[in-house]
């Protein structure tokens, strides 16, 4: 019998083509953000454990203390009176310098920024502020343990450092911490974005928005936290928060400005690559006006000319009666556009335009390490241009400001830009004025003639 030939199928073939580095990268990130999820979720949980033991326990502690005969002692008053607070209100112009009203978000008409929710404000320099949901900050459906936390009578862990927040002051306190965290905030926009000494800087700019307020009773409180190396560490360690919630800021707003550019629309991810790097090159042509991406020309003669840089600056220091550029407080160090203020708009929008260089957006964070050093070199290109024009800078640093102004709904800024009224002045021999001011309208007594008895003749 002859051996049957055994049948066998051909096997189909069943490999895949390969992933692309893109896809690659893309699920590496997803991969990454669930392990951090999960890590965040497991830490979160186990801190919450944690402060409901530790507030048990406070309970416990509170329980026998009550059994105690209580104290004669009166308590340590650091109050602040109502008339204290009525003098901040020129200073401040409000309770809380971070907290807008829900109904003072709307954007101006035509902007190319939308609204920023609250999650997404600060998301550009999260490594920078202090790490939300702290073990002093968890949420309790116990009424006895919220109204000993409303009352702050929390309790740091032991051999824990604890975070400085409001809390950690007294309620006139509260109020210098206030002005201090302004005062970096206008300074960072204003003076230096990225300062080499945070507590110099933060303490620079305390003092000095103190000394320019007049209070007696800041200047009393300033001076006390002077003599005590940990409440001054304290207050400048809370203003310096300002500093990265500001970039944060910033950063958000610019993030949602790339849409000028027209990024992502409807290009590919490997147009878009193409774009950013076309854009964020040396020449730094994001700056200029008249970009065309799909042509890649620009004009030349427009630095700064982007429509970015008056959409950004107007929300966020023009958009509210709590913006740092409206505030009577504040409002004059943001005249004329500030080389600051144009610098640290520029490196945002860099960051915020860098983070589409794969040709999908993957967060990068506008920290001080890496974005402190890009400031310097931006703020150097523009100074330049200020040393080779400065006629034509000065111009356009006031005709920017004059642009922002002239579109908002603030009487008191327009005040500022209005043209002055030559009517006022008609008729006026301002020669004379000059004339008389200086003396020359005066007769010369060497040369008037007179007779021998030394008198001038009639």
């Amino acid at each position: 019998m002859a051996p049957t030939a055994s049948k066998t199928k051909p096997k189909e073939s069943t490999k895949k083509a390969a992933p692309s580095e893109l896809e690659k990268l893309i699920a590496h990130q997803k991969k990454t953000q669930k392990a951090l999820e999960k890590q965040l979720a497991e830490a979160n949980a186990k801190l919450v454990a944690k402060r409901n033991n530790d507030l048990l326990d406070e309970e416990e502690d509170a329980a026998k203390a009550s059994s105690l005969p209580a104290s004669s002692s009166p308590p340590a008053s650091d109050s602040f009176e109502e008339e204290d607070s009525a003098g901040l209100a020129g200073l401040l112009g409000s309770d809380r310098v971070t907290e807008p009203e829900d109904n003072e978000k709307t954007s101006d008409v035509g902007s190319v920024v939308p609204d920023i929710s609250d999650e997404e404000e600060l998301e550009g320099s999260s490594d920078e502020l202090p790490t939300p949901m702290q073990d002093d900050e968890m949420v309790t459906d116990k009424p006895e343990v919220r109204r000993k936390m409303a009352a702050g009578q929390r309790k740091a862990p032991t051999g824990t450092s604890k975070r400085v927040t409001q809390s950690t002051f007294s309620p006139g306190s509260v109020h210098l911490a206030n002005v201090g965290r302004l005062a970096v905030r206008v300074g960072i926009a204003t003076q230096e974005g990225f300062p080499s000494n945070h507590a110099d800087f933060a303490w620079d700019a305390l003092s000095g928005a103190v000394e320019t307020s007049q209070v007696p009773e800041l200047i009393e409180r300033l001076a006390t936290a002077n003599k005590s190396d940990k409440r001054r560490s304290e207050l400048t360690a809370d203003a310096w928060g300002g500093a990265p919630q500001l970039r944060g800021e910033i950063k958000s707003i610019c993030k949602a400005a790339v849409a000028s550019f027209g990024i992502p629309g409807d290009f590919t991810p490997a147009e878009i690559t193409k774009h950013i790097k076309w854009l964020t090159g040396r020449k730094g042509i994001f700056k200029y006006g008249g970009i065309d991406l799909k042509n890649q020309t620009y004009n030349v003669q427009q630095p700064y000319g982007a429509s970015f840089y008056k959409a950004v600056i107007t929300k966020q220091w023009f958009d509210t009666n709590k913006s740092e550029g409206v505030r009577t407080a504040s409002c004059e160090a943001y005249i004329d556009s500030p080389v600051p203020l144009l610098v640290i708009v520029t490196g945002a929008m860099r960051n915020s335009l860098s983070e589409w260089s794969t040709g999908v957006r993957i967060q990068i964070k506008f920290t001080e390490e890496e974005f402190g050093p890009q400031y310097q070199r931006h703020r150097a290109a523009l100074l330049n241009l200020q040393a080779k024009s400065p006629t034509w800078s000065a111009q356009f640093q006031r005709e920017l400001y004059v642009k922002i102004v002239s579109t908002s709904n603030f009487p008191h800024l327009k005040e500022i830009i209005a043209p002055l009224d030559e009517d006022e002045l008609d008729g006026v021999d301002f020669e004379a004025l000059e004339a008389h001011a200086t003396g020359k309208d005066q007769p010369d007594v060497a040369s008037t003639p007179t007779d021998a008895a030394g008198v001038p003749p009639v």
